[in-house]
């Protein structure tokens, strides 16, 4: 008996099938796992909720459980009073180089809850930029928790060297929370290498003391003429990604990702608004005191400037820091005379640089002795004018 002869009997004693179908069904059991980051087609099923979703959101299922939404905003439209056609691609704020030409990207999140930790993901990753003649936008949507390996790759192959991001309170909330789950997912990434502008910083120094607050929606508001319509407020995104999870609602997450949608947008506007309010301060009621601030971290003649053409609207804080910059650009003269200003009208800070000018730069002991003398009761007083006793003592 040949060796065909003999295993064709051991097959028949085992009661085994042909060698072919063992060999198919040991096929169909092999499964092979998903790389991180290789797309995939969806299920053949073409009535999966999340196909559904998709479908309502007009995007495409790449990946089970992921949903990419690319939309392009032209900018023939409007958003409240502004004209998207007036968007500048590089608007310029204070520190902002002359010759910088990165690509603004405009980043916003929607997350599982706003208190951050590690049992805190971002479901929504929302992202555009300025093109000639539209808003490129795109949404990376997960509707599975398996799936953020994929949306956080997705992400991190759209960003490019030559970008910068744009926020509102991202390098509090949004930033750290993404850098951590791409941690966590033992993922690369590069968003901690990139230039980052957060627009919260810049409303703040403009609009804190004439705004209520310096939220998105009051920024929207005030600055762009803009109010939200049927609206669902971020705080009520976590309950609508859930709501979805466990029963499959999908009605308020597809309002979630208009408000994404929504907060990028605004933050386009917003940029360009903000660059005109620096050099149009008075159109926007901008607050000069903060304004000038800003400004002399950067350019501190420029910051003068801003100021001395407004001197006969400043208030007692803004006098104070024109003084100190006419003086830090070398014209003494013109600081001690708003010095004096401040001083007749009772400002003890003003008062104190007098005494010190006349006492170290001036050498007028009796003017130092004199301002000096309408100082408030303190250690420095008291320890100043015994100083200065004794320097007129001498000087006799």
């Amino acid at each position: 008996m040949n060796l065909k002869s003999k295993l064709n009997q051991l097959q028949t004693q085992a009661g085994s099938r042909n060698a072919s179908a063992v060999l198919s069904d040991q096929h169909k059991r092999l499964k092979i796992p998903r790389r991180v980051g290789r797309q995939e087609s969806p299920s053949n099923s073409s009535k999966t909720p999340e196909t559904t979703l998709a479908k309502r959101l007009q995007g495409n299922l790449i990946d089970n459980g992921l949903i990419v939404i690319r939309k392009q905003i032209p900018l023939s439209s409007r958003l409240g009073r502004i004209k998207l056609n007036t968007l500048q691609p590089h608007p310029k704020l204070p520190g902002d180089d002359e010759e910088y030409r990165l690509t603004n990207v405009y980043i916003d999140t929607e997350t599982t809850g706003l208190s951050g930790g590690s049992g805190t993901l971002a479901f929504l990753i929302g992202f555009a930029w300025l093109e000639a003649s539209s808003i490129q936008l795109t949404q990376l949507l997960i509707t599975r928790f398996s799936s953020e390996p994929e949306m956080l790759y997705q992400f991190e192959n759209a960003l490019q060297a030559d970008q910068r991001l744009v926020s509102y309170n991202g390098k509090s909330y949004d930033l750290p929370l993404l850098i951590s789950r791409y941690r966590m997912q033992s993922q690369t990434q590069q968003l901690d290498q990139l230039p980052h502008l957060d627009l919260l910083h810049p409303t703040r120094r403009l609009f804190r003391k004439s705004w209520p607050d310096c939220r998105l929606t009051s920024l929207e508001n005030r600055l762009l003429g803009f109010r939200r319509l049927d609206d669902l407020p971020g705080s009520e995104a976590p309950a609508a990604w859930f709501d979805y999870l466990q029963r499959g609602r999908c009605e308020n997450l597809i309002k979630v990702v208009d408000h994404n949608r929504s907060d990028i947008v605004s933050l386009v506007a917003a940029h360009t608004q903000l660059a005109n309010a620096i050099e149009n301060p008075e159109k926007y009621r901008t607050d000069l005191f903060g304004l000038a601030r800003w400004m002399a971290e950067h350019d501190s003649f420029r910051a003068c400037t801003i100021l001395m053409d407004r001197r006969s609207r400043l208030d007692e804080q803004s006098k104070r820091l024109l003084a100190i910059l006419l003086q830090k650009n070398g014209d003494r003269r013109s600081a001690n005379s708003l010095w004096k200003e401040l001083a007749d009208s009772g400002c003890p800070y003003a008062i104190e640089r007098l005494a010190k000018y006349h006492e170290h730069i001036s050498k007028d002991i009796s003017a130092a002795h004199y301002y000096c003398l309408q100082l408030p009761e303190s250690y420095a007083r008291t320890h100043r004018l015994h100083r200065l006793n004794r320097k007129a003592g001498i000087s006799r």
